[in-house]
């Protein structure tokens, strides 16, 4: 009987599937737990237990703490002691790693604000959580921390747009605005107040939503809120302010959903949809099957590495990577990323790494035939000395009815395994947790056990059988 060969290589290079169900002989991944998606290969995932602030400050965690927000001149730091003494301190954190105590925010007095936000003007900054404003004063070269202000409304988002401050969610009196208003400063100046010159101005959500972030895109801002994403771009026709363009009418899940830099942001969206927006606009990623699994959807939060450009998306027990190419699932749950400039390693708070197996399991395969199939033999070019092991699933129907023992790949790369099924399922384990870890390529050689809907010379094979 003619044995074919069956080859997996696109899926590795394309990671897990984006679909909410997974067609047969698609070249996606169900699952990839332990890797990263690279440009040519399936990377295995560099894991960070790197504290550079070990001993030099106290450390607790309260997800979506500890948050680390980087900028030109200052990285702030924001520890939430939500046990002891109920209150969220605040640091400046010097490229070398030198911690300065800023203000602790205790709930008793100002109320529990949310993830810190900040727009950095280099030498002056401004960081909000809707319950304390702090600032750099640079003329007496201290921080200051104010409640309320006669020209800055409290807010819980703000951003720094081209020396023009842009906030939302307004939560003080001011003017008619709450907290479904985006507002903005006037350019050059901390100073909200609208008057005569109309550069200064507020403006409510188009959907209504409760604003959740303002972020730059190169020249534009774009807006978040509970339901919806709107464009703000500056006119000067008829007159200084910003024009509103709807974007989607879908928000996002929660605040903290949302992270990127002047050039692609990546979000949630109220859907539990991944999407991506860059100056050619929306983008639908997908992975409704991976944000519906996280155990709390309210508190899924998007994590930003800009060495890298991944983008880490998740909660404190569950959380995928996704690499400029593709989805992978990976063993830490970062609430804070960052690397220093220069530097050739990521950071990430809490640096704690669960027990796992590296694995990579296929999507349903049934081999262009729906006939039975054996599978006799699984080949893959995977580091030996990381001890790989293979198993095989057989189904009927998509219900699954077994499967193999685990068998581990002989010197020469290949494991006999024999698996009988209309639809099949492969993976491939590792012991060994090691980066090092470089995959091309899964083959399967298999015979079509079940000829009945045959008639005639055998069907062309598909790709990458022979």
């Amino acid at each position: 009987m003619r044995e074919y060969e069956y080859t997996i290589d696109k899926a590795l290079r394309a990671g897990i599937s984006p679909a909410r169900a997974i067609p047969s002989d698609s070249n996606w991944l169900w699952r990839a737990l332990g890797f990263r998606v690279g440009m040519t290969e399936l990377e295995g995932y560099a894991e960070s237990d790197n504290d550079p602030l070990a001993g030099r400050v106290d450390m607790l965690y309260s997800w979506p703490f500890p948050q680390w927000l980087s900028g030109e001149r200052y990285n702030f730091l924001i520890i939430r002691d939500s046990v002891v003494n109920y209150e969220d301190k605040v640091y400046v954190v010097a490229d070398d790693y030198t911690v300065t105590h800023i203000f602790d925010c205790d709930v008793l007095t100002f109320g529990t604000g949310t993830l810190m936000e900040a727009a950095d003007f280099g030498e002056y900054a401004f960081m909000t959580n809707g319950v304390i404003m702090i600032y750099w004063d640079v003329g007496l070269g201290a921080w200051h921390e104010i409640v309320a202000s006669a020209n800055i409304p409290m807010m819980r988002t703000v951003c720094n747009f081209k020396g023009q401050m842009v906030g939302g969610c307004v939560l003080s009196a001011w003017h008619d605005c709450d907290e479904k208003f985006y507002c903005w400063s006037k350019i050059g100046e901390v100073d909200f107040t609208p008057d005569q010159s109309n550069v200064a101005g507020y403006r409510r959500d188009p959907y209504g939503g409760e604003v959740y972030h303002t972020r730059r895109l190169r020249n534009n801002v774009v807006g978040y809120s509970s339901k919806g994403v709107v464009l703000m771009t500056p006119v000067s026709e008829p007159a200084v302010t910003f024009a509103f363009t709807e974007l989607d009418d879908i928000g996002l899940i929660n605040k903290g959903a949302i992270d990127g830099d002047l050039h692609r942001h990546v979000y949630v969206g109220s859907d539990l949809i991944v999407r991506e927006i860059t100056e050619k606009g929306i983008k639908e990623l997908g992975y409704y099957r991976l944000m519906d699994s996280l155990s709390s959807v309210d508190s899924i939060i998007v994590k930003y590495d800009k060495r890298m450009k991944d983008f880490y998306i998740g909660d404190s027990k569950e959380t995928y990577l996704l690499s400029p190419y593709g989805m992978s699932e990976v063993p830490q749950h970062p609430s804070a990323v960052w690397s220093m400039p220069g530097d050739d390693e990521t950071v990430m708070l809490p640096n704690t790494i669960d027990d796992y197996e590296p694995l990579i399991t296929t999507a349903i395969l049934d081999m262009g035939y729906r006939g039975q199939k054996t599978i006799f033999s699984i080949e893959s070019d995977a580091l030996l000395a990381l001890e790989p092991e293979v198993a095989a699933w057989w189904m009927e129907s998509f219900v699954s009815l077994g499967a193999t023992d685990w068998i581990p790949l002989n010197d020469q790369g290949v494991a006999s395994i024999i698996c009988s099924g209309s639809d099949l399922a492969v993976a491939l384990k590792f012991d060994l947790v090691a980066e090092t870890i470089r995959l091309n390529y899964i083959k399967i050689r298999f015979k079509m056990t079940d000829l009945r809907g045959l008639r005639g010379v055998y069907a062309p094979p598909l790709r990458g059988q022979g």
